[in-house]
């Protein structure tokens, strides 16, 4: 390996997590995000409270955001009669705040109920382009199958028919909203191979397979 490569490798595993007090998340397309998530939501936030876990040690406890679901993009199974989500109290913990409004969430579901955290895809509903809101109804369950790699040294080629390749690192960093990679979906082809879909609307049946048959 190249001086040059080693350098870029250091240099994308010390931006790569996002860390806040303690809490580090390892960077994620939004597709990646949606794929690893048991559901994903849009939902509005019409309340909160703490839940306290003995009462011990403060900020070791949950919050309670109660919710009404709007829209299900995944988990269509497991959403039944959710009404709240929890995060931990601390964002050391990767807890996350929520104000009142409508929000796209994601999560994974415990036996505690659906939880949310820092790390999940998650983002004020009205701050998502129209693209990323077609991407979460049409495209991105259809791409789940499919792989996602960053490529950090040109000319970057997949290594098999279903990866998709990242060349743009804006998704490293949150606060460069409105990149290209962002507005992306992964999707799984007729012929079986995975690539960048660039149309609008729902794919027709030339363009992926039919997410069943994956």
């Amino acid at each position: 390996m190249s001086a040059a490569v080693t350098l870029a490798l250091l240099f994308f595993f010390s931006v790569a997590l996002k860390e806040v007090k303690g809490c580090s998340c390892a960077p994620g397309h939004p597709q990646q995000l949606f794929c690893m998530s048991d559901i994903v939501m849009q939902a509005e936030v019409t309340g909160e409270k703490i839940i306290h876990s003995g009462g011990i040690i403060p900020g070791m406890g949950k919050i309670q955001y109660k919710i009404q679901v709007i829209e299900v993009f995944k988990g269509f199974d497991r959403i039944n009669e959710i009404q709240h989500v929890y995060t931990h109290e601390m964002s050391s913990m990767c807890g996350t705040k929520l104000g009142r409004g409508q929000y796209l969430l994601s999560g994974s579901i415990t036996p505690e109920g659906f939880f949310v955290s820092m790390c999940d895809y998650l983002e004020l509903w009205n701050k998502l382009s129209l693209m990323q809101k077609e991407n979460l109804k049409y495209r991105y369950l259809m791409g789940c199958t499919c792989m996602i790699s960053t490529c950090i040294e040109k000319p970057c080629q997949p290594s098999t028919k279903n990866e998709c390749i990242l060349t743009d690192w804006s998704y490293l960093w949150p606060f460069e909203d409105g990149k290209s990679v962002h507005e992306s979906a992964c999707i799984r082809h007729s012929d079986g191979s995975c690539g960048w879909y660039e149309g609008t609307g729902k794919p027709s049946e030339n363009d992926t397979m039919n997410v069943s048959e994956v």
